[in-house]
């Protein structure tokens, strides 16, 4: 393979991990905007959901992306769950009530799933195997059909919250939850499906990762720091935004790690440092709409 087809093959491959990046992303970047609250554990909301595939996956021979039947709606409880007797505690509280509760329950969360499936790395297993050949370019499989079930989620995600009667209402409440109760919009509920709406995303997207990276308790931390850099570049609740800003890590990542002598795989985490620094420091607007306040929800 020669240098112009390997540059398209690592092109193609971090566009491919890019809509991963994108749809993982957007459940801490529209619980950030609406309700103010930096989820910690956002990265362990995405292992459990990984860890119920698996499960369901040794268990019982479900094909992952079928397996988005079940994670998703126990997802979706789940953070239902949570948000009523958790995160609602801490939303009018200052931001590092809800940084030190989310990082607790995070620990927590861990900690729990090693305790029942040992802290060994887990992968799922798919019938979607192999390569499409262009050439001597590939096109893997799996990855693509992640990539489409990706881009599926983000559209729906955004027609919900532009062309729904309860899209209105979650906007409405992030730009002023005082107006928002003015007109009769009950805040309260809103936040709950929110936020049980995001976990199940983000669910859903340890589903999308589970059948081609190894899964273990402790994931969590570099999902979360993953999503903090790329919500760095989109701004939140900007969806356009996060597909740009999926995009742009996961070429850096598989750009690093292929011309990059000696970084390998490891690359992940130093890119996310990275490009979270360089962006805040050059250009605290972000590269595709920047951080706005949860005054402001695309």
């Amino acid at each position: 393979m020669d240098f112009s087809e390997l540059l398209i093959q690592t092109l193609i491959n971090g566009v491919l991990i890019g809509g991963v990046y994108a749809v993982m992303m957007l459940g801490f970047s529209v619980i950030w905007g609406v309700m103010g609250v930096i989820n910690l554990a956002h990265g362990e909301f995405l292992m459990v959901g990984a860890y119920i595939t698996w499960v369901l996956n040794k268990s019982y021979g479900w094909e992952p992306f079928i397996a988005l039947v079940v994670v998703m709606p126990i997802m979706f409880i789940f953070g239902y769950v949570i948000q009523r007797i958790l995160i609602n505690r801490v939303i009018e509280r200052p931001i590092l009530i809800s940084l030190l509760v989310t990082y607790g329950l995070g620990i927590a969360m861990a900690s729990s799933v090693k305790l029942i499936y040992t802290a060994n790395p887990r992968i799922t297993e798919t019938v979607l195997t192999g390569y499409w050949e262009m050439g001597n370019v590939v096109l893997p499989v799996t990855k693509t059909y992640v990539l489409f079930f990706a881009l599926v989620m983000m559209i729906g995600l955004y027609l919900l919250l532009q062309r729904t009667r309860f899209g209105k209402s979650v906007r409405a409440a992030a730009q002023s939850k005082e107006a928002a109760r003015m007109v009769g919009i009950e805040i309260d509920k809103v936040y709950a499906l929110t936020f049980a709406i995001c976990i199940a995303l983000t669910g859903a997207a340890g589903m999308l990762i589970s059948p081609h990276s190894s899964i273990n308790p402790f994931m969590g931390v570099t999902w979360t720091l993953k999503a903090f850099a790329i919500t760095a570049m989109s701004g939140l609740g900007n969806i356009p935004g996060a597909l740009m800003g999926g995009m742009v890590l996961g070429l850096v990542e598989n750009l690093l790690a292929t011309f990059v002598p000696g970084v390998g795989s490891n690359i992940g985490i130093i890119s996310s440092f990275i490009l979270l620094v360089v962006v805040l420091v050059t250009r605290p607007q972000g590269l595709f709409g920047g951080l706005k306040t949860q005054q402001e929800i695309r």
